[in-house]
């Protein structure tokens, strides 16, 4: 509580930061244009905006190599420091990803992997069961509280998005990111039939949705 109150009070003293994390590779694409609308949104009501493109940066895969747990940061040498910093100032962040296999793409599970080193506090470890597991995802309350939206895109129409698991498995992943952050997720925006995304202008309705959701979170986290 103490934690949440001090944020709120570094909130008052600057604009709300929002933070969009981008996986797909098609910059003109769907998930990108839905991100944009709800920055758009946000910053309709004075928040800062910024846009990411994990394809932009030189990301490895997580090695499971255990060295965090001692020195409490990641030990590769690429740009995740650099986007982590970023995913720190946030107050809001936008998980904006395509659905690749009934998943999230493999970029966006990286982003999720690499942070084990960075938003877990190792030294503490939890209590599973009575005993005491040195090694545990206490997140840190640095990045911690944070409000998360959702967009998601497939081809899968809907509702077979939906019986065939395939928007659920990346919303599942994307969820699972945001509980172990003890993150809070502020809105969704779930866009099926993707191959057929120009019928009736159905992308400019969505744009239009999630730059309303953008303006709603923003407002919310003002």
């Amino acid at each position: 509580m103490e934690a949440m109150k001090k944020k709120s009070e570094k909130n008052k003293e600057r604009a709300l930061k929002v933070l969009a994390i981008v996986a797909s590779a098609r910059k003109k694409g769907v998930v990108a244009s839905l991100a944009a609308g709800v920055l758009k949104g946000a910053e309709e009501v004075g928040a800062e905006t910024e846009t990411i493109n994990l394809y932009d940066y030189d990301l490895r895969y997580c090695r499971g190599c255990w060295a965090c747990e001692r020195k409490n940061r990641c030990v590769l040498d690429d740009d995740f420091g650099e986007i982590f910093e970023k995913v720190l100032e946030a107050d809001i962040l936008i998980l904006a990803a395509p659905v690749y296999w009934s998943n999230v793409p493999g970029i966006m599970k990286t982003f999720f992997d690499r942070q084990c080193g960075l938003a877990v506090n190792h030294g503490e470890g939890k209590t599973v069961f009575g005993m005491r597991v040195p090694l545990g995802f206490n997140t840190e309350e640095s990045v911690a509280g944070k409000k998360i939206v959702l967009v998601a895109a497939c081809t899968a129409p809907w509702p077979f998005n939906i019986l065939l698991d395939e928007s659920r498995g990346a919303l599942r992943a994307m969820k699972n990111y945001t509980r172990k952050i003890k993150g809070t997720i502020a809105g969704k925006i779930v866009y099926t039939d993707s191959r057929f995304e120009n019928v009736k202008g159905k992308r400019k309705r969505y744009e239009k949705k999630a730059y309303t959701l953008g303006l709603r979170v923003a407002r919310s986290g003002m």
